[in-house]
């Protein structure tokens, strides 16, 4: 049985809803969106929902302040640079379509110039050429509500702000995400799920943040008055740690109420401040649930106090299937996410054509010709079945060469000559089929 986790009346409590107050929730991004985006679509329509952009990019450029873009279900293969948000109360918003769930393949990153930004309900599948971490967040009231944050291994995940001039990040919150799988294994020591690298006032709460290489949450080098709080953060490499650089050093931030368990290589809480460079003054660990780090659960209190934590196995319902769940009379009640966090499967998107297929070979009797599908959308493997025709010279007027059904090869035969030949390509998954023809061949030699 699941736990159902009671909800602390509390200032505290109160003043994350507050703060989260300015952007729209989930439900009413899914009721009103303003333009869409779809791999069927092209990048040259107007965006309207029986006419959607191609492109992710192209969306969000056509949108302003309390615009809502919404992607349909399917995957977008491209890096996004936001350039262009809302105004504060009235965000630009980026979440999947009603009924949907889309997944963007690429890096995101918001840049600087762009603040009042709000992305919700996607699968954002951070994996790139450049291996640069994503999303990379340098603007300011910046919100990641419920998606899917992976990169299967390859990098850095979230990092909020840049020490380096691309931006301090500001009143940034991550609320209700899966932030999993992220930085290369074996471990680096320098990739994480969420680096907070240069930012203020970040609200880190009701996450899911596990099986990351490195640090689940990094506050270094410059995080000032972070709140972590009701996350579960199992599995990473460490767990949360705070540190500093160059002068900088990491301060006022409050990690409470959270489940973090299992670190694999170090803490599950720790610090770190390089010799003759400031310590962090103010950071509190309280109440926590804090179980089985592998060098222990707190590090040696510098610069952090730690107080009130309960030590405890917190008995989820099924960490290999990452159901961070608690079971009931699990010594943890009350800690981690308040509602549970479950992503289902992404619903399936029908085959859609986005270039034909096209014959290549020789025309000349008893030469070989060979189909390629084409260009498709749609979700999942998709499997393709072939069909040849025999057209006039114009490429009309086709009937079917019964003898090369199902192969996507035909050799040519005497009846062709002075034919054009087309082919029929099916493409189908579980949401359905379609069929798309070849352009004509030249007139087959005898």
């Amino acid at each position: 049985m699941r736990h159902a986790r009671p909800t602390r009346a509390s200032a505290f409590g109160l003043l994350l809803l507050v703060c989260a107050a300015w952007s729209p929730g989930l439900a009413e991004a899914q009721t009103a969106c303003t333009r869409y985006a779809a791999p069927f679509g092209s990048d040259a329509a107007s965006g309207a929902v029986d006419d959607p952009f191609a492109t992710v990019g192209r969306l969000l450029g056509s949108l302003g302040p309390g615009e809502i873009g919404c992607l349909f279900g399917g995957v977008y293969a491209e890096d996004v640079k936001v350039t262009a948000g809302g105004s504060p109360g009235s965000p630009l918003v980026l979440a999947s379509r009603p009924g949907s769930r889309a997944t963007l393949r690429g890096r995101l990153w918001i840049a600087g110039e762009a603040s009042d930004v709000l992305v919700t309900g996607l699968n954002l599948d951070g994996r790139n050429a450049a291996r640069l971490p994503s999303p990379t967040v340098n603007g300011d009231r910046i919100v990641f509500r419920g998606n899917d944050v992976t990169n299967y291994h390859t990098g850095i995940c979230f990092v909020l702000g840049s020490s380096s001039g691309w931006g301090i990040a500001g009143d940034v919150l991550l609320e209700g995400n899966r932030i999993h799988d992220c930085g290369r294994l074996p471990a680096t020591n320098h990739e994480h799920g969420v680096y907070v690298e240069s930012a203020r006032g970040a609200r880190i709460v009701d996450n899911l943040i596990y099986d990351n290489a490195d640090r689940g949450i990094q506050l270094y080098p410059d995080a000032q008055d972070t709140v972590v709080a009701h996350n579960v953060v199992d599995g990473n490499g460490e767990g949360v740690i705070f540190s500093g650089e160059g002068g900088s050093a990491s301060s006022g931030n409050r990690v409470t109420d959270n489940v973090i368990a299992n670190s694999l290589l170090r803490f599950n809480v720790e610090s770190w401040w390089p010799l003759g460079n400031p310590v962090g003054t103010g950071n509190q660990v309280e109440r926590n649930c804090l179980w089985n780090g592998r060098q222990g659960n707190v590090a040696p209190q510098v610069g952090f106090v730690a107080r009130d934590n309960v030590v405890a196995d917190p008995g989820f319902e099924s960490r290999a299937a990452k159901d961070f769940a608690l079971l009931d009379g699990s010594p943890c009640a009350g800690f981690g996410p308040r509602e549970e966090l479950r992503f289902g499967p992404l619903p399936a998107l029908a085959p859609r054509t986005l270039a034909p297929p096209r014959i290549v070979g020789r025309t000349a009797r008893r030469s070989l010709l060979r189909v390629r599908p084409g260009a498709w959308s749609g979700s999942g493997n998709l499997r393709f079945a072939y069909r040849w025709r025999r057209c006039d010279a114009r490429g009309a007027r086709c009937r079917s060469i019964r003898h090369a059904r199902g192969t996507a090869a035909y050799r040519l035969r005497r009846a062709d000559a002075g034919h054009t030949i087309r082919a029929l390509v099916l493409a189908r998954n579980s949401a359905g089929a379609r069929a798309a023809l070849s352009r004509p061949t030249a007139r087959v030699r005898g």
